[in-house]
């Protein structure tokens, strides 16, 4: 601003290499909340004068939902199009914000051909890098588009697609808009006994879902029993679940075939899917192709919470099993044991008590003789589980040792972890 008036070049973007014709003289002064010119009139018609836009507060908003990679494209009902964006910088402003970094699927994201950014997404200390934008299946189709972060939303300089089959994708969260199966019969224990309790996942579409039964994950191994899960063809993954820093990866189901006469092809049908794990969930993107096929959810027989029972002397302590299958199930057949005796309960064993259906155990007033390793077993479903009840001491102290100088104080804290707590007459103290 200082400078005042000041003599510079105004250039055309043309291939002619002289300076003459591709330039002109111009002046320039910084007047504070803009500058101000003195142009010439230009060569031609075809030259003109450009404004530089700012990608944060220029950026055009792309927050058309379509967009996000979780959405599917319907034929016919899809209004989805960029192949009549200007050239410009547009901000991405739904699901992440971000392009995704991954090959989609085709017919997601708006159109037959959502997009992805070949190389790893800029960072805001990066500012403005050079990407290629591919689309989903075409590898021969990109497009040069330049990144930067801001605002935690990804801005892109970009350009019209080739065709209206061609959209720029935003990337988002599957997790978020997975939909629920919640039908028990999905549990891999639980066996269809006639033809109209026989279900099929066929005409589910392909989409994004979840599981919120049982282990809320699918089986990983092909059930035993015929008309497993509720279906005549049981699917179940064929390889091991996802962690979650692993992100959406491939994994392929397995339907299993009829059983005739106890033989059975565990899977003579693969399909192609992704998974996430979401922490608390797995999230499948699924595309059904067996007619009579049925996704399996993981279970077992029996499940324990919690599987340590911590307790303070002369509480109450509670074991609670469920049985996730009621199919041939007796509870006179149930066991306890406590490792290290024979059986459960026993003379020494007075204060515990088992439910009718022999899957709660109550131990009121626990003492030491309680704690340990207790095992339920049922032998007609080959069902085990193991619980461990610890016992706090009755007694702890915060700190164990102690140094003071001769002549002076020390406090002893201590806490009593018996129900209930003893009266002040009760406690002694000893050297």
């Amino acid at each position: 601003r200082l400078q005042g008036v000041v003599n510079s070049n105004v250039c055309y973007s043309t291939n002619l290499i002289n300076e003459k014709v591709s330039c002109q003289e111009a002046r320039v002064k910084n007047c504070g909340g803009y500058y101000l010119y003195q142009l010439y009139k230009s060569h031609s018609k075809s030259y003109g004068f450009c404004v530089a836009q700012d990608q944060c507060t220029d950026a055009t908003r792309l927050d058309d939902r379509w967009r996000l990679i979780t959405n599917p494209y319907v034929s016919g009902q899809s209004k989805a199009a960029d192949n009549s964006l200007k050239k410009g910088w547009y901000r991405l402003a739904e699901g992440h914000g971000t392009m995704p970094d991954y090959e989609p699927d085709t017919k997601y994201g708006g159109q037959s051909y959502p997009s992805y950014v070949l190389g790893e997404l800029p960072t805001p200390d990066e500012g403005e890098v050079k990407r290629t934008a591919r689309f989903a299946s075409i590898a021969s189709n990109t497009r040069e588009i330049r990144i930067k972060e801001l605002w935690r939303a990804l801005h892109l300089l970009a350009t019209a697609t080739a065709s209206v089959s061609y959209v720029y994708s935003i990337d988002t969260d599957v997790c978020l808009h997975a939909y629920k199966l919640s039908e028990e019969w999905r549990n891999q224990f639980y066996i269809s006994e006639t033809e109209e309790d026989r279900h099929t996942d066929f005409n589910l579409g392909k989409d994004w879902y979840q599981f919120t039964t049982g282990f809320k994950m699918m089986a990983e191994a092909p059930p035993l029993e015929q008309y497993s899960c509720g279906t005549l063809h049981p699917a179940y993954i064929n390889q091991a679940h996802p962690s979650v820093s692993d992100g959406v990866v491939p994994r392929e189901v397995c339907y299993k075939e009829d059983e005739v006469d106890g033989i059975y092809q565990a899977c003579y049908a693969v399909e192609d899917i992704r998974v996430k794990n979401c922490g608390e969930f797995y999230a499948y993107q699924l595309n059904p192709i067996v007619q009579d096929g049925a996704y399996c959810v993981y279970n077992r027989k029996t499940s324990c919470e919690p599987k340590v029972v911590h307790a303070k002397y002369g509480e109450l302590a509670v074991i609670n099993c469920t049985l996730n299958s009621e199919k041939d199930f007796d509870s006179d057949e149930v066991s306890w044991t406590k490792l290290n005796s024979v059986t459960l309960p026993d003379e020494s064993l007075s204060n515990v008590a088992i439910s009718d259906d022999s899957l709660l155990v109550n131990i009121a007033d626990i003492a030491d003789q309680n704690a340990g390793v207790y095992a339920l077993y049922i032998p007609s479903t080959a069902t085990s589980e193991l619980v461990e009840v610890i016992l706090y001491n009755a007694v702890e102290a915060s700190q164990k040792y102690y140094t003071v100088e001769q002549g002076g104080d020390v406090e002893i804290e201590v806490e009593f972890n018996v129900v209930p707590a003893p009266s002040p007459t009760q406690i002694s103290w000893k050297k």
